[in-house]
């Protein structure tokens, strides 16, 4: 697996957990050249974000086109 910030080499890494979400120990990736961890709720929380900017983009893009169009046809 490579790193998404600098496309180095990911290693399968345990750490500890300190939220205390029931599990003492979790399992993750970190770069050996960064130090990038991604564990599952790192991902889950990028995925979370993703999909918000996406929804974000997309209800943008229908208020441009409207004003585009109402531009337009007052043009």
């Amino acid at each position: 697996m490579k790193c998404h910030r600098c496309h180095g080499l990911m290693v399968v890494d345990y750490f500890i957990d300190i939220a205390n979400s029931g599990h003492l120990w979790s399992c993750g990736w970190r770069c050996v050249s960064c130090g990038d961890v991604l564990d599952p709720e790192i991902m889950q929380h990028r995925q979370i974000q993703r999909a918000r900017l996406a929804q974000m983009a997309r209800s943008l893009t229908r208020k441009t086109r409207k004003t585009f169009d109402l531009e337009r046809l007052s043009a």
